[in-house]
């Protein structure tokens, strides 16, 4: 516990120092390059594999709230619709068979120095997802995000993006991209927040028609809830999920303090392994 406190202090210090001495990006510099994003991550304590996987609006809201590193967790699984699900298990007894993992998700909290208001506690949490596969399916998807200790979300700024990446055997490969898109599809004050995009199949550039084999994407928002100044410390539990529609019926999300994310209609979907994190914060007497 008291590694952390340290790392926490020392961060806070380290960005201070980068904010006011320009060696890296000023906090004056109307339009920071992703390189100097990156070093201002850096210092703030980002692993590599968290700076080298945000995109460059993830990192430039980290930089503009002045954000340091809290947690992350990884999870790698499969996602598969039910018919391949079906294939793989009535040849699960092939002992030659290897298993290679499809998905990958990522819940990143990030815990804002400079809050908006006196005695507020507020964190960005940022869930970022990879998915090696070509469903049959490509309909609306939906993934949302639950927390622990009645933090509220802030839905306007509540944002995702979503990339699909397609080949073509002549052309070679091309890129999809929503880019950051500001909305959400439904939320619960304390309790957590999702999301809606439609998945793609196939797309066009140039006249040109580009398969989908990999998608990926994330959603971001900013949570945030006043303190009771007691400097007592205090572990606040996230957890991000996927769910990929194959069915008729459309699902709604619903979230609990466990955490936990749920969709109603759930045989319509295909659920995508959890990707939950654990940080500790103070309830420092600003």
């Amino acid at each position: 516990m008291l590694k952390k406190i340290i790392r926490g202090v020392v961060s806070l210090v380290l960005l201070t120092s980068l904010l006011t001495t320009g060696t890296y990006v000023s906090a004056k510099t109307p339009t920071p390059t992703e390189e100097q994003l990156n070093k201002y991550m850096e210092h703030a304590n980002y692993p590599k594999e968290i700076i080298d996987m945000f995109e460059l609006p993830q990192k430039q809201r980290i930089y503009e709230e002045k954000a340091v590193y809290a947690y992350h967790k990884h999870i790698d699984g499969d996602l598969k619709e039910s018919q391949d699900q079906e294939s793989q298990n009535s040849a699960s007894g092939d002992v030659n068979a290897q298993t290679f993992y499809n998905w990958g998700s990522t819940l990143t909290a990030s815990y804002v120095s400079q809050p908006s208001a006196p005695g507020k506690v507020e964190f960005i949490l940022d869930y970022n997802f990879d998915w090696n596969y070509k469903p049959y399916y490509t309909l609306e998807d939906k993934f949302g995000l639950a927390w622990t200790d009645d933090f509220d979300p802030y839905p306007e700024t509540a944002r995702y993006a979503y990339r699909a990446f397609g080949s073509n055997g002549n052309a070679g490969y091309a890129e999809y991209a929503t880019g950051a898109q500001y909305t959400y599809d439904t939320y619960s004050p304390g309790t957590g927040i999702g999301w809606v995009y439609d998945s793609i199949s196939s797309f066009y550039q140039n006249g040109v028609k580009y398969d989908v084999y990999r998608h990926k994407g994330w959603g971001q928002v900013k949570i945030g809830k006043y303190s009771d100044k007691s400097g007592a410390q205090e572990q606040t539990s996230a957890v991000g999920t996927y769910f990929h529609k194959e069915g008729t019926f459309t699902g709604a999300l619903t979230f609990s303090k466990t955490p936990e994310v749920q969709i109603s209609y759930s045989i319509s979907y295909d659920k995508a392994p959890d990707a939950g994190t654990t940080f500790t914060w103070t309830k420092y007497a600003y």
